[in-house]
């Protein structure tokens, strides 16, 4: 129910929902009588069972009921003209937060977050390449002496809105400058205005939309045993459904017998759903609400459950023949009289409203943020607050061994012995004397040209530094200074 059931009145079946509204419609049409022969179990069954197993046996004429239209089904009966299209679909309870997640990366998609990444890398590379080249061709080593890490530092700064050291002075690289500016400013417009738009007004999404997300992300269903689903994962070939069986064999799949709809809504939460098809589940919905707005509960009380939207399989329904039935043709001609002027369909929708039931996105007009729309940023910030810890530490170490290498050299140059030092010293005092001057030592003129000129008490010295490190200071004598020597 609602689309078949059969009840019993006075000792009789009788049958009951939109199939039997049409075949009572077409019986009166043909003027013909029929009696209703129930099967042992309420399931499609094989050649032996279920409804197929009366078909199969050609102890039933025509089974009243919307059945799937099923390539693996054609071998026990015959199918009809086409009543409707069915989407096998799942309702779950209703979750407290959306899966769109945090509302830092909602205004642009997957792809275009890895295009402005990509952008942001390549930026700084192209800039230092057309830098270094102009540099060149123009043979001036001053001329925009960027390195890789400043060209980088660049595009991540502009990124940012930040300002750089770097400045352009060809005008390739202003070019380049400008475009990436211009990037900048039109990325960033459109990020802000959409973050402003998902924050303020949202929309409402699950976190499962195919069957893949309902296998993969782990969530228990649960359907009507021998029914639509049972029935196709039983086959041993692949079909739409055969993804399912990972979940089966996991146990997170559960097969029940028919259930009255509040058993079968109680039975579903946010990790576990129901299959079955959308216009049954519509109407469990309704039913569900009716009774809610009856028991006057709260408006954000009443649509507990949803729909996924997204079907997991598509597929026609249809009555169902014995092979070779002579009624098939009689009756096939009446059923697409009923589809095509609109009659299955109009049945079908009567014990509906017009207005969508319990819609995914409820539309509220009012809505605060939580802690769930800024998650993301939150993970930004500790993230940055350790990559900086990392960093520290790591100029910590890198500081220790820089000092722990000096004081080696230092230690090292102490373990000269003092009695070669004192040796040293004496045996040439008297050269050291006479080194002063270049025309007593032929070398210090090559260690003058090799040493550097510094101003100390207003005279020009030579640093000179010895083959034992030590720094010694040779003036530099003028020719105005022989001139005072003679007057003295």
């Amino acid at each position: 129910m609602p689309y078949s059931g059969i009840v019993q009145e006075n000792g009789e079946w009788v049958g009951k929902g939109y199939a039997f509204y049409i075949f009572n419609i077409i019986s009166t049409k043909l003027n013909f009588t029929y009696t209703i022969i129930p099967p042992k179990e309420h399931i499609l069954g094989d050649e032996k069972s279920g409804v197929l197993g009366l078909l199969n046996e050609k102890k039933a004429e025509v089974a009243v009921a919307f059945l799937p239209v099923l390539p693996e089904m054609r071998r026990y009966c015959s199918f009809g003209a086409s009543l409707d299209e069915t989407r096998l679909t799942a309702v779950m309870k209703r979750p407290q937060v959306s899966a769109t997640g945090s509302g830092l990366l909602a205004p642009f998609e997957t792809t275009v977050w890895l295009l402005v990444l990509a952008s942001l890398i390549s930026i700084g590379p192209i800039i230092y390449i057309f830098a270094k080249i102009s540099r060149k061709l123009w043979n001036d080593p001053t001329s925009e002496n960027f390195t890789l890490s400043s060209c980088l530092w660049f595009a991540y700064s502009s990124l940012l809105k930040q300002g750089s050291e770097i400045i352009a002075i060809t005008d390739t690289t202003r070019i380049l400058f400008a475009t990436w500016w211009i990037f900048i400013l039109i990325l960033t417009s459109f990020y802000t205005a959409n973050l402003t738009a998902f924050l303020t007004k949202p929309q409402f999404t699950l976190s499962i939309s195919s069957i893949q997300d309902i296998v993969y992300m782990g969530y228990t269903w649960i359907t009507f045993k021998g029914r639509i689903v049972d029935f196709l994962l039983s086959q041993d070939h692949q079909n739409d459904l055969s993804l399912l069986n990972v979940s089966k064999w996991q146990g997170k799949g559960i097969f029940k017998y028919y259930e009255p709809s509040k058993d079968i809504l109680d039975a579903v939460s946010t990790k576990r759903l129901f299959l079955a098809e959308s216009h049954y589940l519509q109407t469990l919905l309704f039913q569900d609400y009716l009774n809610k707005t009856r028991n006057r509960l709260d408006h954000n009380l009443r649509c507990t459950y949803v729909i996924m939207p997204e079907a997991i399989l598509t597929t026609n329904r249809a009555f169902a023949f014995s092979h070779d039935s002579p009624t098939k043709k009689y009756i096939n001609r009446l059923l697409r009289r009923l589809v095509e002027t609109g009659i299955v369909q109009h049945r079908k929708e009567e014990d509906l409203p017009l207005a969508e039931i319990c819609p995914v996105d409820l539309r509220s007009s009012e809505r605060q943020l939580q802690n769930t729309d800024l998650l993301l940023t939150y993970e930004v910030v500790v993230a940055g607050y350790a990559i900086a810890t990392i960093i520290f530490l790591f100029e910590i170490i890198c500081a220790c061994i820089s000092c722990r290498v000096k004081n080696r050299k230092v230690k090292h140059r102490s373990r000269v012995p003092k009695e070669k030092s004192q040796n040293h010293s004496s045996k040439n005092l008297s050269i050291e004397k006479r080194s002063n001057s270049p025309v007593n030592n032929p070398g210090a003129e090559n260690l003058m040209i090799q040493g550097k000129q510094q101003f100390f008490n207003g005279r020009n010295y030579y640093v000179i530094t010895d083959q034992d490190g030590d720094r010694r200071l040779i003036p530099i004598r003028t020719p105005s200074a022989f001139l005072f020597q003679y007057v003295d």
